[in-house]
């Protein structure tokens, strides 16, 4: 993993990130995976143009990043074994594959863009975030069913696409604020 921060003037703030990863889970052909992520905000109320006196603070954010998901059971990816006892006049015990391998299975990922807002009012007593983010899971990982004439139930694999869009607000508020009450 490696990250640089770097604040320019305490107007222009910049983070990159990188990291890689790798699980057991995963097939062999894809054990590890790469997820990048970079970041700028803007202090809009440090810079010299801006005299507004109800507002003391104001930051504009965009970040882009990815992430992954491996909440899949150790060596998912890998054929399994199982034994059963049988008996036909002398007590055996078979061992036969109960799950199939699937040595493409990778990591799920998300990749996230986000722009917000950060707006400090009267001294600090209201502040508000606002957030508007589009995020993106591919690769699924899930139990795909199989037909029961394979010998087999499901095999792990990566299967679809999720979308997620929305908008997030916080507001916070310091309404009373004296030596004996802070509400």
């Amino acid at each position: 993993m490696a990250r640089v921060n770097y604040n320019l003037l305490d107007r222009y703030l910049f983070t990159a990130s990188i990291r890689r990863d790798g699980f057991s889970a995963f097939g062999q052909e894809n054990p590890h995976a790469i997820f990048p992520a970079v970041a700028f905000a803007w202090q809009l109320s440090e810079e010299s143009f801006f005299n507004v006196d109800q507002i003391n603070s104001l930051k504009l954010r965009l970040s882009w990043g990815a992430n992954g998901n491996r909440d899949i059971g150790r060596y998912s990816a890998m054929a399994q074994l199982s034994s059963r006892h049988y008996y036909d006049g002398q007590t055996h015990i078979g061992t036969y594959a109960n799950t199939l391998s699937n040595p493409g299975l990778r990591w799920e990922k998300t990749e996230s863009f986000n722009v917000g807002l950060d707006i400090g009012l009267f001294e600090t007593r209201v502040d508000l975030t606002l957030d508007a983010y589009d995020m993106s899971t591919s690769d699924l990982l899930m139990r795909r069913r199989l037909p029961l004439l394979t010998g087999f139930s499901s095999v792990m694999t990566n299967l679809g696409q999720l979308d997620n869009r929305g908008f997030e607000a916080t507001l916070r508020t310091v309404n009373v604020s004296t030596q004996s009450v802070n509400w």
